[in-house]
This record gives structure tokens, C-alpha cells and sequence, in this order.
């Protein structure tokens, strides 16, 4: 096929048109296994379709999947986690942790170098972990970094505030990107969110071009020798080119990948997964781990400062049918805040599957026990001539993520047979948290993927409530609950398993008991590809891992 050049690719996106360029240009062979420079094939370039742009490019700022399915490629991590929750070396190729899990020492992998040429050393790495210590609004701030302590040009010493059991998780995803010190010390933070030019890295791919809105080209790094044992293969990655391209509407990623216009395409709708694969193209997916996309309510704020109308909110929404009819069955029901394969092994508490499900004549025994024993002239629910009304906040830049848009408005729909009336109000992303943290809502919906228990538990705990006037706090509901409290306490800072998963059972049960949230479903990634691409991965916590171990075989 014909390859059009960049421009007249992001000038056909811009304008709303489908891609009217394919990308199986001719490059250099690659041998039997892969590695450039062979007879026993060619490497090639690759255009992929990604739903959104990322609001923010700096991964210690926001955390976004759409972020951490490039950087991944750009940026390689300090710690790498393999497929069975455990960890393997990265950047470092060794680390140790002290009794009380204040001190953790890394040793650093040797002869790796950043995009720019710069080495990587135990300098650079401390330049990136004080960050959090200098920028207070960067969302790694929570991780308890109190000092970084260069030993010698390939040990780094790093002291904690207080434990953090879930420290070499985090430093094994794009949230931790580390980038050049010449970076850090020429740029300053606002330009490393704006522009992804500034991200240079150490990864098998390095950024080439940038059009805001439009596209992103990635190119190989060549002198790429240094990948974790978690890939497949050494050296170089196999494709030459990553041509990055921003397009929100999902018929027109279906139709440039159903036409070979593009090679892969993200956020493959479920109810178009048939049509994907009907013109031949396959599909991948990969269920999340750590939280659930749930409901987190308010318990602050009437009505859902009864319990009773928080338990029979949940008894009147019929999430299996909703699932069926928004998702065709694709997307499962979660039944707990805790996703099934959350590390460590057992976190989910299997138990609670099947224990609690659609009961509207339960709701409405709830509800009138809580005063709502009459109704309005439209079917809604009065107590003391207040109608039950539901304010639930909506982050406008992930509504159209898994159609949650739908989602919501089939939600709202179902709960008025019940007698809620339910107002979804959107915001920008940048004033979501600052209207959260006002306290007036009652609803809002929230996911987080993180292959580790204590993230699954932390949005429900009060150290992550958001605070006025700025702040990364995820916890939605504003959720202060001692036993919660208690709980989160040992999960994030012990390095006893069999205790952490003790307490992350004793959280979920308390989460659903009291009917804090209200978990929906299991998110899954799910990306469309031609048949001639292979080696797509994804990550434990479900993410696009890298496009380093991608070909294209044909």
C-alpha cells in the first residue's frame, strides 16, 4: 500500500475524514528472530489509533491510560513486573529494603544512556525522585519519599517517611517516568506536562514529532540494548516507527482498521467487536486489576447519609441487564473494589461473588424505612417535601471511555423506576477534584488500574480525600472511615502478605455493608489489530505494556 506522508495523515483526522494513509512501509530486515539487521524478514512502521490525546504527558502529574500507553514505550522503568505479580529488574537491577521498610537501596543497571546521550547514574535518578519532594501537586507526593542518598554512580538510597508496601509496584509502571537530567535541569514542570517532545527517556523508542491534537510519531532507538526479562527479545524494538494519531470517534478507528488504513486502533468499543472481527482483524483484551469502575457515594451529604438509601440504591440498579444491554455481555459484573488477579495472589475476596444483587422490592423497603414513603406527581421519591435527588459529578474526559456516557444515562434511567431522580453534572478535568472536594455531590464514578492490592484499597481511605484548592485525592466519596482507615494502614506499609490480605477482605466487606460503593464492572482493554500484527502486550494491570516486542510479519 501507498504511504502518504504525516501531514496529509493529520490533516485527514483533523477534518474529521477517515485515515486515508497505511503505514506497511519497506524497512530494514530483521533475522529469524527479530533483532534488526537480519535476512529473515523486515521491520516496519506502525499506525496506531488511540481514543484520546493524554491531558497531561508528565506521568508523576496525572495518572492516564492513555499517558502510560506511550510513555511505556519512551521511558523505561526502575522495576519491571512480570505476569505473575512479581518483580524483576529494570533500570535497577537490584534492590534491598530494611527491616523496618524505611530504606530501600537500589543498585542501577550499568551502561544505559537516555535518548539525548546522557548516562544514566544514581545523579539522575535522585533527580527524578525528588520530584515529589519539590512539586507538591505531582500525584507521586503520596509515595513517602523523605530523601534520596547517592552511595556511588550505581547505588541510590532511598528513605521513606513511613513504609509503603506498594513503593516497587509503583516504580514498575509509567508513573514513575524517568527522564533525562538535562530534562529536568533546562525544563521546568509545566513544559514536561505540555509537550511530549521533552520526554526523553531511556526506552526502546524515542518521540520524533509532535502535532498538538493530532498525532505523535515515535521512532526506534537504536542503541536500545538494555529490556527487562518481561519482553521477549534484546536489543532494538523490531518496528522502525510508531505513528501515533489522536481520534475520539470510535467509527472512524473501526473504519481505518476494517479498511487497512491503520494497523491498530485502541478502545475498541464491545458492541463493535464483531464488526472488527467480521472484516478479518483481531481482538485483543486484558482485564484490569486493582479497582473496578464503580460508584463511589457520598455518605457526607443527604440522602446518602443514611445507610439505608445507600443499600437501596445499589438493590435498584440492575447492573446485569445494564452491562447486556450498554456492553452486549463483554464487560463482566466486578462484585467487589478489588479486582480478581489484583497481586498479591487472593486479594479479591472470591467469597463475595453472588452476595448481593437487583432487589427493587428490597430497595423500596429500604427507602420507605428511611422516610421515602411517598411520591411526586413525576414517580419520584419525597421525604419531608425534599425529592430524592442524586447529584453525581462526571469527569467529562473519560465519559466516553467503555461508553460510560451510556453507561450513566442508562444507570439514571433504570433508577427512576425506584423513584431516584438522578442529575449528572460534567467537568472539565481540571475542576473536577476542586468541585469534588466541595463536598456537595453525592455520586461519582471512578476506576484505577494498579497491579497492586494497596491501590485498590487507598480510594477509599481518608489520606486520599481531595482537598480544596488543588490536590490528586482519588477518593470521591470522601470516605472517613476508621476501620477502612485502619486497614489501609496495614496494606500499604506491611510486607506481611497473608495480613495485608486479611485486611483487604475486611475492607471489601465493609465497603459493600455499609454501601459506600457500588462496583459496576471489570474494565478491560481491548485493542483491534490487522492479522499481520504480533507481539502486542499488555501489562497486569491491563495497560498497553510497550510496542517494543511488536512486528508486523507481513
Amino acid at each position: 500500500m501507498k504511504k502518504f506522508p504525516r501531514t496529509i495523515l493529520a490533516a485527514a483526522l483533523a477534518s474529521g475524514l477517515l485515515l486515508t494513509a497505511c503505514t506497511s512501509g519497506t524497512g530494514s530486515s530483521s533475522d529469524a528472530s527479530g533483532s534488526p539487521g537480519g535476512d529473515g524478514g523486515r521491520t516496519q512502521e506502525l499506525t496506531y489509533l488511540a481514543n484520546t490525546e493524554p491531558p497531561v504527558w508528565d506521568g508523576q502529574r496525572v495518572p492516564s491510560l492513555n499517558a502510560n500507553s506511550i510513555n511505556s514505550s519512551i521511558f523505561d522503568s526502575i522495576t519491571s513486573q512480570a505476569s505473575d505479580g512479581t518483580y524483576k529488574p529494570g533500570l535497577a537491577t537490584d534492590w534491598e529494603i530494611s527491616e523496618d521498610g524505611l530504606t530501600y537501596t537500589f543498585t542501577l543497571r550499568e551502561g544505559v544512556t537516555f535518548h539525548d546521550g546522557t548516562p544514566f547514574n544514581a545523579e539522575v535518578l535522585k533527580q527524578n525522585l525528588d520530584r515529589p519532594l519539590h512539586e507538591p501537586d505531582l500525584a507521586t507526593v503520596s509515595s513517602g519519599i523523605a530523601e534520596n542518598t547517592v552511595i556511588d554512580d550505581n547505588t541510590l538510597e532511598v528513605r521513606l517517611s513511613r513504609p509503603n508496601a506498594g513503593l516497587i509496584h509503583a516504580f514498575s509502571t509509567p508513573h514513575w517516568p524517568v527522564y533525562s537530567g538535562k530534562v529536568l535541569s533546562e525544563h521546568s514542570p509545566a513544559e514536561l506536562s505540555a509537550d511530549p517532545t521533552l520526554s526523553i527517556g531511556t526506552g526502546p523508542f524515542k518521540v520524533a514529532s509532535y502535532s498538538k491534537g493530532s498525532s505523535l510519531a515515535l521512532e526506534r532507538n537504536e542503541d536500545y540494548n538494555w529490556a527487562p526479562e518481561t519482553f521477549d527479545h534484546d536489543g532494538p524494538a523490531y518496528l522502525e516507527e510508531v505513528n501515533i494519531q489522536f481520534v475520539p470517534e470510535p467509527q472512524a478507528r473501526i473504519g481505518s482498521l476494517n479498511s487497512g488504513q491503520a494497523d491498530a486502533i485502541d478502545q475498541v468499543p464491545p458492541l463493535n467487536i464483531t464488526e472488527v472481527e467480521s472484516a478479518g482483524n483481531s481482538i485483543l483484551t486484558q482485564d484490569n486489576t486493582g479497582t473496578p469502575y464503580y460508584l463511589a457515594l457520598n455518605p457526607n451529604t443527604a440522602p446518602f447519609d443514611d445507610k439505608n438509601v445507600r443499600l437501596a440504591f445499589r438493590s435498584a440498579i440492575d447492573i446485569e441487564s445494564i452491562l447486556d444491554g450498554v456492553y452486549a455481555g463483554v464487560y463482566d459484573k466486578a462484585w467487589s473494589t478489588t479486582l480478581p488477579g489484583t497481586p498479591p495472589e487472593g486479594s479479591f475476596d472470591e467469597s463475595l461473588e453472588g452476595t448481593w444483587s437487583y432487589d427493587p422490592e428490597e430497595a423500596t423497603r429500604l427507602l420507605e424505612q428511611a422516610g421515602y414513603t411517598e411520591t411526586d406527581s413525576e414517580g419520584y421519591r419525597v421525604k419531608d417535601g425534599q425529592r430524592l435527588r442524586i447529584e453525581w459529578y462526571v469527569d467529562s474526559l473519560y465519559v466516553q471511555t467503555d461508553q460510560r456516557q451510556q453507561l450513566g444515562e442508562a444507570i439514571a434511567a433504570a433508577l427512576k423506576d425506584t423513584g431516584f431522580e438522578v442529575v449528572r453534572t460534567p467537568f472539565d478535568t481540571a475542576s473536577f477534584t476542586s468541585e469534588i472536594a466541595k463536598g456537595e455531590h453525592n455520586l461519582a464514578d471512578a476506576s484505577r488500574g494498579f497491579a497492586e492490592v494497596a491501590t485498590s484499597v487507598g480510594p477509599f481511605a481518608a489520606s486520599s480525600i481531595p482537598r480544596s484548592g488543588g490536590g490528586s485525592g482519588i477518593n470521591y466519596g470522601l470516605l472517613d472511615d476508621p476501620a477502612i482507615n485502619e486497614a489501609y494502614a496495614l496494606i500499604s506499609t506491611s510486607q506481611d502478605t497473608e495480613a495485608r490480605i486479611k485486611a483487604a477482605h475486611e475492607v471489601q466487606h465493609r465497603i459493600l455493608d455499609e454501601g459506600f460503593a457500588v462496583p459496576l464492572y471489570i474494565p478491560k482493554k481491548i485493542v483491534g489489530t490487522t492479522p499481520d500484527v504480533s507481539g502486542w502486550k499488555f501489562d497486569l494491570v491491563g495497560y498497553t505494556d510497550s510496542f517494543y516486542d511488536v512486528q508486523i510479519t507481513n
